[in-house]
């Protein structure tokens, strides 16, 4: 299915504000792109890739801007009928209901992370799929009532680059415990999401790639899986 204009998807009132917010780093990122070729023509299922062209981080004005283009699409989300449809053709049946049941700023951010990979056709199927589902391990914090919204993402992202350890020493993998549980979830979502998603039918691959997104990689990726993974790791950032 082909991917729905981003203006017919936007409420008219938040268009200007998106706009802005989208044309900026557009810009100031233009010279950055990826370069595919062909390394298994015998089947033409998987395409490596060439990531020289990828830098590991944004500068820092770009990573701002990138924040604060994330806060704003969080707050004005807005997810069609149209873009479920492109979602059920990716994902498992049981892996669409765990996306459905994410926060909707949740489900507008990994879209956008899977059309970002699709514009520079990188169709891996277990990469698309990740796109999709490798923050849905957020979804935990419901357990406590309460959602990993914007207003809280911006704080605990914030907290955890100036105090990562503070932050991961208040954190508490208990329910009870409220707003330590809301730590714990903050930092283990991907090894929450990939547990998820392996009872929903993804497949391993796109386990992995949930469970290490947010990973460091010593030096340049050596293997298939760790090319996808920096793949999904440069999309996600800049969403």
């Amino acid at each position: 299915m082909p991917i729905p204009s981003p203006q017919s998807l936007i409420p008219k009132r938040n268009l200007i504000l998106r706009q802005f917010f989208d044309i900026i780093p557009f810009i100031m990122s233009m010279n950055i792109h990826v370069q595919t070729r062909s390394s298994r023509p015998s089947t033409g299922k998987h395409r490596r890739t060439d990531l020289s062209v990828i830098s590991p981080k944004p500068w820092l004005p770009l990573r701002i801007f990138y924040r604060l283009r994330q806060f704003v699409r969080g707050i004005t989300a807005h997810v069609s009928a149209d873009e479920m449809l492109v979602v059920a053709q990716v994902l498992p049946k049981a892996a669409l209901t765990r996306f459905c049941h994410m926060p909707l700023d949740a489900q507008r951010h990994s879209l956008n992370v899977l059309y970002m990979l699709q514009r520079e056709d990188l169709s891996d199927p277990d990469l698309a799929a990740a796109a999709l589902l490798h923050d849905v391990g957020k979804s935990a914090a419901g357990q406590i009532g309460v959602q990993l919204s914007p207003w809280l993402k911006g704080p605990l992202v914030l907290l955890d680059a100036l105090l990562p350890q503070w932050i991961a020493g208040l954190a508490q993998n208990d329910p009870a415990q409220g707003w330590r549980y809301l730590l714990h979830v903050h930092l283990a979502h991907p090894s929450i999401g990939a547990q998820w998603a392996a009872e929903a039918d993804c497949s391993e691959l796109t386990c992995w790639l949930i469970e290490h997104h947010q990973d460091t990689l010593s030096g340049s990726p050596q293997t298939y899986n760790e090319e996808l993974l920096t793949l999904l790791q440069w999309a996600d950032s800049r969403n």
